[in-house]
């Protein structure tokens, strides 16, 4: 075997460089309907990690908005209050929720105005995980997750 072959076959199946297409599974998803002119909604979803290692959330992007902002909703004195989270981590078998008054996802600067009904196009990053895409359908609050027909696919 050449070397370079066996330094690939090594650095493959190295621990924690490479995660298995379902070790992540996101559901749940939705997006707030805001009104008309608004220039940031919110989205909330769930992750669940099947792995026996914890992973991070490191970004997130859709098509349909400028920009996405991973942030959290904190009460801090009495007063509530937003801070964009560059990076969550979600423990080895563990479950984090993306919901009103916790984290959430801020999209930022809609390319067009969106309804009820319409689907947004999410992107999330994980670290060393291929981007993972999520349609979430526009809510005015969050529906059962049996009525909700979720999808989403490894890039």
């Amino acid at each position: 075997m050449k070397p370079w072959l066996a330094l690939l076959a090594v650095l493959l199946t190295a621990p924690g460089l490479t995660l298995a297409a379902n070790d992540i599974t996101v559901h749940d998803a939705w997006v707030r309907a805001a009104p008309p002119g608004a220039t940031v909604l919110a989205a909330y979803l769930t992750i669940d990690n099947h792995s026996a290692r914890a992973q991070t959330l490191s970004g997130a992007g859709s098509p349909q908005f400028e920009s996405v902002e991973i942030h959290r909703t904190e009460i801090k004195n009495g007063v509530a209050g937003m801070s964009a989270q560059p990076r969550v981590a979600i423990a080895a078998h563990g479950t984090l929720s993306f919901a009103p008054n916790g984290y959430h996802l801020m999209l930022i600067g809609p390319r067009k105005a969106l309804h009820v009904g319409d689907h947004v196009e999410l992107r999330m990053q994980f670290d060393g995980h291929p981007s993972l895409r999520i349609q979430a359908p526009v809510r005015t609050d969050a529906a059962p997750a049996d009525d909700m027909m979720q999808h989403h696919h490894h890039d």
